[in-house]
């Protein structure tokens, strides 16, 4: 019984949502993964007309399960897609941040970030 408790207890994060979150001011409301991940791969920079910078976690485990979630990419795909836009001069990839870091440019109006932590701001979609 201690077992499956404590199982369960320590397991419990491996079944979180991925929130992604902006801060409190940002006016963006009803996004969706198809908007995420266009901002993602740095097709676009503006969601519902609002210019905003994508932010990508540091957590190893956090940003593979976003890619694969959202932008419906593994890490390899991932990979030859930046290499691609970067020699062809085009974009970068978004900047990766902790969870702290994150926290701390919470005021700046322009961010999206993702994280399985709930992060000081205003989560605008539930990834499941």
């Amino acid at each position: 019984m201690k077992a499956i408790i404590f199982t369960l207890l320590f397991s419990s994060n491996a079944f979180c949502d991925l929130l992604i979150v902006t801060s409190h001011n940002n006016q963006l409301k009803n996004i969706t993964k198809k908007d995420i991940a266009n901002l993602y791969l740095g097709k676009t920079n503006t969601i519902q007309g609002i210019k905003v910078t994508p932010i990508d976690s540091k957590d190893d485990k956090t940003y593979k399960e976003f890619y694969q979630k959202v932008v419906k990419k593994n890490l390899s795909q991932l990979q030859a897609y930046w290499i691609k836009q970067i020699y062809a001069g085009h974009k970068q990839p978004p900047k990766r941040l902790t969870s702290t870091e994150v926290k701390n440019i919470k005021t700046k109006k322009n961010f999206i970030a993702y994280s399985k932590d709930a992060l000081t701001g205003k989560i605008i979609l539930t990834i499941k």
